[in-house]
């Protein structure tokens, strides 16, 4: 599933994905994307073997200036650039994978009632989510322990497909796990997902090859949701500083809009059925 040499994947990727008539290398204009791998060395300023064996994964330990270089030649982006420098293993993270969510997010998630708001583990776990998320998007807590994760939800469910842009959706979940394989490479549970992922969804696997990174969100989502219609939201994200392993995700409908008055309607339904399933059950206890 996943390559030998996870660096010069990576490497291999951003550079076959380059346009090299935009680089001023010289090169005349190919029908083919892509640089060649001494085009790459001679941007970077080193030798065309010294490149060849990186992407071999014969040299493991390249400097911090060289890996500055070779990210400026390829044009990588921030995220792709804290990648690349993940996957040197210049600075392992091996600590176990959280399981809860952090009192200080869980308190600010639940103090946005008229937004759904959902926060992430790594690996896009499902860590908590307020009641607007699980009547807008889908009631992760009625799913199975091991099936409460956005990426396991979004590509195996055909739920997911009322999200307007899927593709786009698609792609972001998909460099938010790249990321995270890189940050984590002894991760066997984030290993496990990505697996099942790429031998169940094709669309997963054909996305995963390319190599995506991406930790920032696009600003916008939609979803048609099978009783209101569609819904439009403004994505915040908020991550603790220093710390990347959870994240709360905020979907902001603006002020006065339909959407913020149908997401106000459903969770009041909702709320109301709870309410009738509790008084029932009570009932039926004394009767």
């Amino acid at each position: 599933m996943e390559p030998e040499y996870p660096l010069g994947a990576f490497l291999r990727s951003r550079r076959l994905a380059y346009q090299p008539d935009l680089r001023g290398t010289g090169a005349r204009l190919r029908r083919t994307q892509g640089l060649r791998r001494e085009e790459v060395a001679s941007l970077a300023g080193v030798s065309a073997d010294y490149y060849a064996r990186l992407e071999q994964g014969r040299k493991r330990f390249p400097s911090e200036a060289v890996l500055n270089a070779i990210a400026t030649a390829l044009d990588l982006s921030v995220s792709e650039r804290i990648h690349l420098v993940n996957l040197t293993h210049l600075s392992p993270h091996c600590t176990p994978p959280t399981t809860s969510a952090r009192p200080g997010l869980l308190r600010l998630m639940e103090s946005v009632r008229e937004a759904p708001a959902v926060i992430h583990g790594r690996g896009m776990d499902v860590l908590a989510a307020n009641a607007a998320a699980r009547v807008v998007i889908t009631d992760f807590y009625a799913l199975p322990a091991r099936e409460r994760n956005t990426a396991h939800w979004f590509f195996l469910n055909e739920e997911s497909r009322n999200w307007l842009d899927w593709s786009g959706n698609a792609r972001d979940i998909v460099g938010a796990l790249r990321f995270d394989a890189g940050l984590y490479p002894s991760d066997r549970r984030l290993q496990k997902l990505i697996c099942e992922l790429s031998q169940r969804s094709p669309v997963f696997a054909k996305l995963w090859a390319e190599h995506p990174v991406e930790l920032d969100v696009h600003p916008r989502r939609a979803i048609r949701h099978p009783v209101a219609g569609v819904l439009e939201f403004e994505v915040e994200e908020v991550t603790p500083r220093g710390d990347w392993g959870q994240t709360l995700d905020i979907f902001m409908p603006k002020a006065g809009s339909y959407t913020r008055q149908a997401v106000d309607r459903l969770l009041g339904n909702w709320e109301d059925r709870a309410r009738l399933s509790s008084t029932d059950a009570g009932r039926a206890a004394t009767a």
